[in-house]
C-alpha cells in the first residue's frame, strides 16, 4: 500500500505539459494571423478615408454656393459684411481642398478642380467691382432723370409726334338659347371642347401721341442718350461678365459633379472590392480562429479531462495515504501494544534472573562464582535497559508519552543522578564534577523521573565516550516569572568529539556516529539522544549540542518548570535497614502471582526480612484465602489466569467486610506504561511495584506502605 501511495505518476505529468504545450502553440498560432487582422484593419481604414474624402468634397459644394450666395448679396446691398463672408467661404474651399487626400487612381482631373476654383474666385472678383460701377452709373442717372423733368416744365420749341398700333383681340359672344336638360348635360359635358372652338377676332389701332420738346432738352437727351448708350454697353459687358461666370459655376459644378460622380464611382469600386477583400478575410480570420477555437476548446477539454483524472488520482493517493496513515497508527499502536507486552514477557523472567543474581551476590561464593554473578546482573540490566529504551521509544511514535506532574526537590534530584553516574565514572577512572550554584531548597513541578532519565544519558554517553580526561556537569536557573524558571544543564566531556557532518543527525532516531561506536563495545541502538530530545522538546524546551573532534563535546539544554513553595515538597528520605526490619517483622502478606519463579524470588526475599506469606497462583485462590484469612498486606500479579489481579483487587475493595477490604494491596507488574499505572491505581491498588524488582526497592515499598497505613490509622482513631 505504501508502494502505490508514495508513487510518482510522471505519465500523467507528462502528459499535461505535452497537452499545456500544444495549448501555448495554438495561441501562438493565433496571435501569428494577427497580421490578417492588422490588413483588416487597414481596410477598414481605407474605407473611412474615402468616406472623409466624400464628405469633404460636400463640404467645398456647400462652402462654393455660399461664397456665391454671399457675393451676390454683396453686389446687391453693397454690404461688406457678405464680402467678408464671401472670402472666408474660398479661404474654407482652399483649405478643405487641401484637405483631400487625392491621387492618381482617384481624381485624375484634380489639378484643374483646383484651377476652376481659383478662376471663379477671380471672375466673381471682376464682377463685383463692375457691378458696383454699374451701381454707381444708375445712381448718377436718377441726377440726369431729375433734371430733364425740369426741363419739359420750359416752352416748347419742337412738337414731336409719336404714332403707336396695336392690336385688339374680341371674342364673340354667342347667342343664347334655352336647352333641355339632356342638353344642358352634354353641354357641361363638352364645354371644354367648345371652349377650344370659340373664335377670335383681332383688328389693329392706331394711336398718335404728340408733345413738344425744347431745344435744350433735345440737346440733354442727345447727351443723356450718349450716357446712356455707355450706361448699356457697360451693362452689356456685366451681363457678359456674369453669363461667364454662371457659366464658369456651371463648369464647375458639373466638373465638381463629374468628379464626385468619378471618385463616388471609385469609392464604390474600391468599397467592392475591399468588402469582397474584407469578406474573404473575415472568412479567413474566422476560419482560422474557429478552428483555433476548436482546437483549444478539445486541448482545454483533455486538459480538464486530465486535471480531474489528476484530481481523481490525487484523491485515491490521499484516500490511500489516509487508509495507510490508519493502518499505520494501528500498526504503531499495534506495534506498542507488542512491545509492551514484549515488554511484560522481558521483564517477568528479568525479574527472576535480577532478583537471584542479587541473591547470590550476597551469598559467600567463591570469587570465580561472584564475578560469574556479577557479570549475569549487568547482562540483565543492560537488557533491562535496552527494553525501557525500546518501549519509550514507542511511546513517542505513538504520541502516548505522558509527563507526570508532581513537585520535587531539583538539586535533590540532580544528585541523586550525579551520585549514581559517579559510580560509572570511578570505574572508568574518569573524573566527573559538578559546577553551577543551585539553591538547594528550590522545589519545582514537573516529572522528576523524566530529567533523571535525560541527564542519565547525557552523562552516560559522555562517560561512555570519554577514554580520559573528565566529565562537567553544569547546572543552573534563570528566572522568568515569580513563578516560572528555566532550568539550565550543560554537559561537558574531553572524549572524542563529533565530526561536523554527523552533527546535524546526533539527535535523529537510530542515528549513531560511526567514529564514536570504535571506542565502546555496546552499540547500542541510537535512540538515547532522540529520545532526550523528544522529552525536553515535549516540556517546551531545547536541547542542542556543539563538539570539535579529538577535543570534546558540549550536550546542553534548556528546560522550563514551575516553582513551588518549599513547603509544596517532601523531601524524601531512605529508610534505614534496621527501620524498615521493624516495620515489616512478623507481618502477613498475601503473594499472588502465576508465574513460580516469581513466587519464589518474592517468598526468598520477604523470608529473610521476616515476613510470613501465603502463596496464590490466581485471582480466585488468592480471594478465597483473603475471605479465609486476615492479611496485613496483598501483594498480587496482574496477568493471571481464572481471576486477573484487577478483578481481585475489585473484589477485595467490594469485600463486605469494611476493615478488610481497606488491607493495602500493591499490584505486582510488569506493564510500565503510564496508563496501565493509572488504571491499576484506579481499580484500588496502594501502590506498584515493576518488575524487575530488586530485595530493598520491594521491602522499601512495603515498609513506607505500612508505615503510611498505620499513621492513616491511628490518625482516624
Amino acid at each position: 500500500m505504501i508502494v502505490a501511495a508514495r508513487k510518482i505518476p510522471v505519465l500523467r505529468y507528462c502528459l499535461v505539459i505535452v497537452l499545456f504545450s500544444l495549448l501555448f502553440v495554438g495561441t501562438e498560432y493565433l496571435y501569428l494571423h494577427y497580421k490578417k487582422a492588422q490588413l483588416l484593419r487597414s481596410n477598414i481604414e481605407s474605407v473611412i478615408s474615402s468616406h472623409q474624402n466624400s464628405a469633404l468634397i460636400d463640404t467645398c459644394i456647400y462652402e462654393l454656393y455660399s461664397a456665391d450666395n454671399n457675393s451676390r448679396l454683396y453686389t446687391i446691398t453693397g454690404n461688406k459684411t457678405y464680402l467678408h463672408k464671401y472670402s472666408a467661404d474660398i479661404d474654407n474651399v482652399l483649405v478643405t481642398i487641401n484637405k483631400i487626400k487625392f491621387s492618381d487612381q482617384d481624381i485624375p482631373n484634380s489639378e484643374k478642380f483646383l484651377k476652376l476654383v481659383l478662376e471663379k474666385t477671380v471672375k466673381t472678383t471682376n464682377y463685383i467691382k463692375l457691378r458696383r460701377l454699374t451701381d454707381s452709373l444708375i445712381r448718377s442717372s436718377e441726377n440726369i432723370t431729375r433734371s430733364l423733368n425740369r426741363i419739359q416744365k420750359a416752352k416748347p420749341d419742337v412738337i414731336a409726334q409719336h404714332i403707336t398700333t396695336f392690336d385688339t383681340v374680341r371674342t364673340p359672344t354667342p347667342a343664347k338659347h334655352k336647352k333641355s336638360f339632356f342638353g344642358r348635360l352634354f353641354s357641361a359635358m363638352s364645354k371644354k371642347k367648345e371652349e377650344k372652338a370659340k373664335p377670335v377676332i383681332v383688328t389693329k389701332d392706331t394711336v398718335i401721341y404728340s408733345h413738344e420738346i425744347a431745344k435744350s432738352t433735345i440737346q440733354s437727351g442727345k447727351e443723356a442718350y450718349n450716357y446712356y448708350k455707355k450706361l448699356y454697353l457697360a451693362n452689356s459687358k456685366m451681363q457678359k461678365d456674369e453669363l461667364q461666370i454662371l457659366v464658369l459655376n456651371n463648369n464647375l459644378a458639373e466638373e465638381i459633379i463629374v468628379g464626385l460622380k468619378n471618385y463616388k464611382a471609385i469609392e464604390q469600386a474600391y468599397i467592392d472590392h475591399s468588402k469582397s477583400e474584407l469578406r474573404e478575410n473575415m472568412a479567413n480570420v474566422f476560419a482560422d480562429f474557429n478552428k483555433g477555437s476548436t482546437i483549444n476548446f478539445i486541448l482545454l477539454t483533455l486538459l480538464l479531462i486530465v486535471v480531474f483524472y489528476n484530481l481523481w488520482k490525487i484523491f485515491r493517493n490521499e484516500q490511500k495515504i489516509i487508509d495507510y496513515s490508519n493502518s499505520a497508527e494501528e500498526y504503531a499502536q499495534l506495534k506498542s501494544n507488542f512491545l509492551a507486552g514484549m515488554s511484560h514477557e522481558i521483564r517477568t523472567p528479568l525479574n527472576s534472573v535480577i532478583g537471584f543474581s542479587e541473591q547470590l551476590s550476597q551469598e559467600d561464593l567463591p570469587p570465580s562464582q561472584k564475578e560469574q554473578v556479577a557479570a549475569i546482573r549487568n547482562s540483565s540490566e543492560m537488557i533491562l535497559d535496552l527494553v525501557n529504551e525500546i518501549l519509550d521509544f514507542s511511546k513517542y511514535e505513538t504520541g502516548k508519552m505522558n509527563f507526570e506532574s508532581a513537585p520535587f526537590m531539583l538539586d535533590q534530584t540532580i544528585d541523586e543522578v550525579f551520585a549514581t553516574v559517579n559510580i560509572h565514572a570511578q570505574k572508568k577512572h574518569i573524573l566527573l564534577e559538578r559546577t553551577g550554584q543551585i539553591d538547594e531548597n528550590i522545589c519545582c513541578e514537573g516529572d522528576k523521573m523524566r530529567l533523571k532519565q535525560v541527564l542519565m544519558n547525557l552523562l552516560g554517553n559522555a562517560i561512555k565516550f570519554t577514554r580520559h580526561g573528565k566529565v562537567t556537569l553544569n547546572t543552573n536557573i534563570e528566572m522568568v516569572l515569580p513563578d516560572k524558571i528555566i532550568l539550565i544543564v550543560s554537559v561537558t566531556d574531553t572524549g572524542i568529539g563529533i565530526d561536523k557532518e554527523d552533527l546535524p543527525h546526533v539527535f535523529d532516531e537510530f542515528s549513531q556516529v560511526a567514529k564514536a561506536q570504535n571506542v565502546t563495545r555496546h552499540k547500542g541502538t541510537g535512540l538515547g539522544l532522540a529520545i532526550c530530545k523528544k522529552i525536553v522538546e515535549l516540556q517546551g524546551g531545547s536541547i542542542e549540542v556543539a563538539s570539535t573532534p579529538g577535543i570534546g563535546s558540549i550536550f546542553s539544554f534548556e528546560l522550563p518548570l514551575t516553582q513551588l513553595e518549599n513547603n509544596d515538597c517532601i523531601i524524601e528520605q531512605s529508610m534505614s535497614d534496621d527501620l524498615m526490619a521493624d516495620c515489616v517483622k512478623d507481618k502477613f502478606v498475601l503473594l499472588v502471582d502465576d508465574n513460580k519463579l516469581n513466587i519464589l524470588l518474592a517468598r526468598t526475599i520477604l523470608k529473610k526480612w521476616g515476613i510470613k506469606c501465603d502463596i496464590a497462583y490466581d485471582g480466585q485462590q488468592a480471594f478465597e484465602l483473603f475471605k479465609l484469612k486476615t492479611y496485613d498486606l496483598v501483594i498480587t500479579d496482574i496477568q493471571m489466569p481464572v481471576m486477573d489481579g484487577l478483578q481481585l483487587i475489585k473484589h477485595i475493595r467490594e469485600f463486605s467486610d469494611p476493615i478488610k477490604s481497606k488491607i493495602i494491596i500493591m499490584a505486582l507488574t510488569a506493564n510500565v506504561m503510564k496508563e496501565d499505572r493509572d488504571i491499576y491505581l484506579s481499580t484500588g491498588a496502594n501502590d506498584i511495584i515493576l518488575k524487575p524488582f530488586l530485595e530493598k526497592d520491594l521491602i522499601e515499598k512495603i515498609a513506607v506502605a505500612i508505615q503510611n497505613n498505620t499513621t492513616a490509622l491511628r490518625f482516624i482513631a
